[in-house]
């Protein structure tokens, strides 16, 4: 006798969205390096994939500097950012301002003011989807 409750429609579900994700996730991995760039670190999470790069290059203590940005994976409608020292328990005195356009942009306004470990913290929104995705940076 086969029973269809909860369990069965949970296992269908599991089953649905282990053929749903793949592609997405495959397409995040797959993400190439811009063709104009020398350098940059790639971030991969789930969903999307992030190439980005600091302007100027090293960061270095109590600098301001930017950040450009790209991304691989479905559409992006909002991207935000931050900085936060893990081992202190807080951020960033200044408020960055994020410039989308499609799937690449700018980061304007970052400031690590402190050496030590730092995160950059890119909260991602999709129509589908949101994700986290962190880089990570020691200063000297």
């Amino acid at each position: 006798m086969v029973r269809h409750g909860r369990p069965a429609l949970a296992a269908a579900f599991a089953l649905l969205l282990a053929f749903a994700l793949p592609p997405a996730a495959s397409q995040a991995a797959a993400c190439a390096r811009p063709a104009d760039w020398t350098g940059g670190t790639k971030t991969a999470g789930e969903v999307w994939t992030a190439w980005w790069r600091p302007d100027p290059a090293p960061i270095k203590v109590s600098a301001h500097f930017s950040i450009r940005f790209h991304l691989c994976g479905p559409p992006v409608s909002r991207v935000s950012v931050r900085g936060w020292m893990p081992d202190h328990r807080h951020g960033m005195n200044y408020r960055p301002v994020v410039a989308l356009n499609g799937g690449s942009g700018t980061v304007d306004g970052l400031l690590f003011h402190m050496p030590g470990l730092w995160q950059l913290i890119l909260g991602i929104r999709g129509e589908t989807a949101r994700e986290t995705l962190i880089a990570e940076t020691v200063l000297e």
